[in-house]
């Protein structure tokens, strides 16, 4: 077994008999600015599945720690975690929270020794090796869906077993060199899942649900980390834990996590359809993000029956050339169509559109803002383009193509709020940042919502905050320049994670295609979730 990561309970249990593992779930805290000024209304979904399927497979005792949603600093995360005093942490992230985790996980290395400190999440995913190269306050990183790794690494440092032959681990060795297992094949039967361990986290107002991992596109902009090969939770198994959530902790509202909530539309109704017919329709508020190929009237018929808070569509752009070349499977006529079937059941639309598309000109930038004003959606979502790793946008920004110009490789700043990783069109990142308040004030003003503009302004008061110091910044501070030589390496590793990234998605398709996904469950659905 590698010895940076080996772990043996040493103090005894009350009983006598050999300790128990004790394994924590740490959702870090946020370093940036956000909507929420930093923290979040809703529990980390994938901490709950994570731990939910390690309570069963493991005798062991678990806690999370949401530093987010408890809208803990990192000193009182720090206190939390000595409290419970764990064999083994695993943290999350996404790019932008990569630096954040680090953190973290030194503080916990630094206050307790010997402590096993896991990596996971999206940019684990994609960046394994270079994680850890690049954060040695990680000793094993968990790449691709985390319930079974984490759980089976859990189980063999527990028992002294060597971590080696364990799917989908990355762990340096005690030299420091660090190596990698097979890629973890992904779960083709979700309801086969026990269901997340809600339990261990506060009470919210807010849940997030996942009832479908995958998306069958491949756009340019987007990193897919649940893979293309579309995999859906029965409607039975989903229902079980709507009603368990509304039971037992009374939300106010209930969000899909789903990148496509209505891929199979026929399921997306019948589920729909279920929820009605149990009465749960209008016990609290919905959200859903769909995509404007996979809707009809029928649908948009049943969510009218709903209390929704919002539908989210991806429009990304006014551009039709653009729209094509994306990969978004998207047409004109039919976002101007999804828009049309909103307005006529009367649907709240999120309208999300992207500026700095690959080839990006100051003309394609104005249609995507006139379209924003046409399509005057109810909550509009105007980003700038961020070159995620694993992401073909990150390839080319790499490589200096498609009119990019790659300005940071500082993962803090890797988020769709801020836009200060690329330059692109020609545009200097103030005059970007200058077109994105456009777009959003053009919608408001175009269509005379005055009051509109007021609230939402003051919702997101602190991004426009962050958005109007970024660009004094830019102003008065001096034109960025783009990462220096020697950073070479770093542009590499952009540049090929795509192509490593594709290599698998295609892979893991070809493998859901040939087995088939739509498996009977294994166990019946019934008494899996608490009684309600």
């Amino acid at each position: 077994m590698p010895q940076a990561v080996t772990h043996n309970p040493t103090s005894p249990s009350p009983d006598g008999g050999a300790a128990r593992q004790r394994v924590l779930l740490n959702n870090p805290p946020p370093t940036r600015a956000d909507p929420y000024n930093g923290y979040l209304p809703f529990g980390c979904p994938g901490l709950a599945h994570v731990a939910g399927y390690l309570r069963r497979a493991a005798d062991c005792e678990i806690a999370i720690v949401d530093s987010p949603l408890e809208e803990l600093d990192f000193e009182r995360t720090l206190e939390r975690i000595e409290d419970f005093r764990p064999d083994i942490i695993g943290f999350t992230a996404y790019t932008e929270e990569i630096k954040a985790a680090a953190r973290m996980a030194q503080l916990v290395r630094d206050r307790l020794p010997g402590v096993v400190t896991v990596i996971g999440g999206v940019h684990a995913t994609v960046l394994p090796r270079e994680t850890l190269v690049e954060f040695p306050a990680f000793d094993v990183a968990v790449y691709g869906e985390g319930e079974v790794t984490f759980s089976e690494l859990c189980l063999a440092l527990d028992s002294g077993r060597d971590i080696s032959g364990i799917d989908g681990l990355a762990w340096q060795e005690s030299g420091g060199e660090v190596r990698l297992a097979n890629p973890r094949k992904r779960l083709l039967d979700l309801d086969a899942l026990p269901p997340p361990a809600w339990d261990l986290l506060p009470r919210t107002s807010l849940y997030h649900v996942q009832t479908v991992r995958g998306c069958p596109l491949a756009c340019t902009f987007c990193l897919n980390p649940n893979g293309r090969a579309v995999r859906a939770r029965s409607v039975e198994n989903v229902l079980a834990e709507l009603e368990w959530i509304i039971a037992a902790w009374e939300p106010a509202a209930i969000h899909f996590g789903d990148e496509i909530f209505t891929v199979d539309l026929d399921r997306a109704k019948a589920l729909l359809t279920a929820m009605i017919d149990r009465g749960i329709h209008e016990r609290v508020e919905w959200a859903f993000m769909t995509h404007v190929r996979f809707v009809d009237e029928e649908l948009f018929a049943l969510w009218r029956k709903l209390k929704v808070q919002v539908v989210g569509m991806g429009i990304e752009t006014g551009d039709e050339a653009i729209l094509k070349r994306i990969g978004k499977g998207a047409t004109m006529d039919m976002i101007l169509n999804a828009r049309r079937l909103a307005r006529k059941h009367g649907v709240p639309v999120a309208g999300l559109m992207v500026i700095g598309h690959p080839h990006e000109t100051v003309g394609s930038i104005w249609k995507t803002i006139k379209l924003a004003a046409r399509l005057n959606a109810e909550e509009p979502v105007i980003t700038v383009m961020t070159p995620f790793p694993g992401t073909e946008v990150a390839a080319l920004a790499a490589k200096g193509e498609a009119g990019y110009r790659l300005l940071s490789r500082d993962w803090d700043e890797y988020d769709v709020l801020s836009g200060r990783v690329l330059q692109f069109a020609n545009l200097s990142l103030w005059r970007i940042a200058v077109l994105q308040l456009l777009a959003y004030v053009s919608v408001f003003l175009w269509n005379f919502r005055f009051l509109d503009l007021a609230r939402f302004a003051w919702k997101h008061r602190a991004d426009g905050l962050l958005v109007v110091a970024n660009l004094a910044r830019d102003l008065f501070g001096g034109t960025r320049t783009p990462p220096r030589s020697e950073s070479g390496a770093k542009r590499t590793v952009l540049a090929e994670a795509w192509t490593v990234w594709r290599e698998w998605q295609l892979s893991e398709l070809g493998r859901a295609r040939r087995i088939g996904r739509r498996a009977e469950s294994r166990s019946s659905v019934s008494g899996r979730f608490p009684a309600s």
